[in-house]
């Protein structure tokens, strides 16, 4: 894998890590703030957002190189039957 494809996972994983330390917080504090429960839910969407962001354009931008390499190293002549 490529470095941007491990930065984009590992953002989204931390999102993921996020959101479920923010569904758990309520059961170790009762009292918690809703401000701070939407803080923390929008931060972890938030970075998931980012997360998958990174990793769709990557990949588009890798099958476009792959496609582009494909179509120079197959002539024209070939394709048509």
């Amino acid at each position: 894998m490529k470095p941007l494809l491990w930065v984009g996972s590992l953002v989204f994983l931390a999102g993921v890590v996020i959101m479920s330390a923010y569904s758990m917080y309520p059961l170790f504090k009762p009292n918690v703030e809703e401000f701070t429960m939407l803080f923390g839910i929008r931060l972890s969407m938030v970075l998931m957002g980012i997360g998958g962001a990174i990793l769709i354009l990557t990949m588009s931008f890798e099958r476009y190189n792959e496609w582009k390499r494909m179509k120079e190293e197959i002539s024209e002549e070939d394709l048509r039957p």
